[in-house]
């Protein structure tokens, strides 16, 4: 994925660097002053929301508001697909796990979820929901991955995006899931994360030999794993052997 311009000015490649360093204090400080040098180039742009992802969860709805302006900018480039799919992603299943203990299951937290078309409209008159409040929109974050996924050309970068989409497919229908999961192995037959959801939502919906096949695999691939699936398995009723 490319990640910079052809000629990315001094303070973009710094705050580049710092952030492979994992000091993305310093990296949210360049690319900020970078982006007020150049407030319409659309890597700095990115690399700005990227900076303040990793500073931490209060900076969310600041780097969203980034990547969006910077999908306006250029919506054929998959950087800003995937970071706002990935903050969307990643606060949709912490909602999940968090509210989890909800009457009426977490879905209830998600009920006003905004459409990623609804959104995007600076005039809309809908009230956002508790998830779009989080920056946790589930049907944001699976279209902007997709997105993000046809715009990609390596297959890994295929893979793990279309990996994050489809748990919250699962999340949300595990049928629906399974579905999903079975494409990712038609691009990566040997990627043990499918196969690991896969397994789990084989349990969730009664497809306990199925579920026990992806459990050999992901023992055979990655032990590490498979004592997590066991658990996850477990609360499915299904005994691992």
């Amino acid at each position: 994925m490319q990640e910079l311009s052809k000629n990315p000015s001094w303070l973009l490649r710094k705050a580049v660097q710092a952030f492979y360093k994992e000091r993305y204090k310093t990296a949210k400080r360049l690319a900020c002053i970078e982006n007020l040098r150049n407030p319409n180039d659309y890597f700095t742009l990115c690399w700005y929301a990227n900076a303040l992802y990793f500073s931490g969860a209060h900076n969310d709805q600041k780097a969203a508001s980034l990547y969006m302006r910077a999908i306006e900018i250029n919506p054929s480039h998959p950087l800003a697909h995937g970071g706002l799919g990935r903050i969307h992603y990643t606060n949709a299943l912490r909602i999940i796990r968090e509210y989890r203990i909800v009457p009426g299951d977490p879905d209830i937290m998600f009920a006003d979820e905004l459409s990623p078309t609804d959104d995007r409209q600076e005039t809309c008159i809908r009230v956002k929901g508790f998830a779009d409040y989080e920056c946790g929109n589930r049907e944001i974050a699976i279209e902007e991955l997709k997105r993000a996924t046809d715009l990609v050309d390596d297959a890994d970068d295929k893979v793990e995006l279309l990996c994050m989409a489809a748990e919250l497919l699962a999340e949300m229908n595990n049928k629906t899931g399974i579905k999903a999961f079975k494409e990712i192995l038609e691009i990566d037959l040997n990627y043990v994360p499918a196969h690991f959801h896969l397994a789990g939502c084989y349990a969730a919906t009664g497809q306990h030999e199925l579920a026990l096949q992806e459990y050999e695999f992901v023992k055979d691939n990655a032990p590490k794993m498979a004592t997590d699936l066991s658990t996850l398995l477990a609360n499915y009723n299904v005994d691992v052997p």
